[in-house]
């Protein structure tokens, strides 16, 4: 005998475009990627993230799926019930024995996971929104925290990687904590690339990212 038994339908993310219909009936857990071992998921979906409704602000939860497109590089992506793509975010593993990267903040550990093509479709105003997407919050921040689970299941010591647009430079900066990769005080130093908007996430913004809107 099941108990206990309700749903909640301002849980679950629905396109405006369609007239689909709401589960009939779930229990009270949601399964998100809390205590996933990411890595060791196959391809396809793996868990729920929670996430903000641009419209009103209220939490919902999207689907995550899981694609490997090469080696030691996966596709994420973040559907709603529906089939919409979210958004998405390639990722390549990049492991380095120390001393081999060539660069003053990776003394302690160059291995990182890099990111690649980090999108949100349903964000107004952007280059990449799809038209008729309803607007979703927080879809880059679970996304960088996939890349940091996988950094740190891949013994890549929670190190992450990217090359912001301009657009969004600020955003990883203000919001996730990240740094640039070449500050202009050391441009001096003969560095192979010398690209301002190459981005790292130092030690002390690793946990705050990890608890960032509530975590993963």
């Amino acid at each position: 005998m099941i108990n206990n038994i309700s749903f909640n339908p301002n849980l679950y993310c629905y396109s405006s475009k369609t007239k689909a219909k709401a589960p009939n009936f779930t229990g009270n857990y949601v399964e998100t990627l809390t205590h996933t071992n990411i890595g060791s998921c196959l391809e396809g979906y793996i868990g729920k993230v929670r996430v903000r409704r641009g419209s009103d602000g209220k939490e919902c939860f999207l689907n995550v799926f899981k694609r490997y497109i090469g080696q030691n590089a996966e596709n994420y992506s973040i559907k709603n019930d529906n089939g919409d793509l979210i958004g998405e975010a390639n990722i390549i593993i990049k492991k380095y024995l120390p001393g081999t990267y060539d660069h003053i903040q990776y003394q302690s550990d160059p291995s990182h996971v890099y990111v690649d093509t980090l999108r949100n479709y349903s964000k107004p105003g952007t280059p990449y929104y799809k038209q008729g997407l309803e607007y979703m919050k927080d879809i880059g921040t679970r996304l960088l925290q996939i890349a940091q689970r996988r950094s740190d299941e891949a013994m890549c010591v929670g190190n992450i990687k990217l090359i912001a647009k301009n657009e969004s430079k600020n955003w990883y900066k203000n919001v996730i904590g990240m740094i640039e990769e070449f500050p202009e005080e050391n441009f001096h130093l003969k560095f192979r690339i010398s690209n301002p908007n190459s981005l790292i996430l130092p030690p002390n913004s690793k946990e705050p990212l990890s608890r960032l809107q509530g975590g993963l």
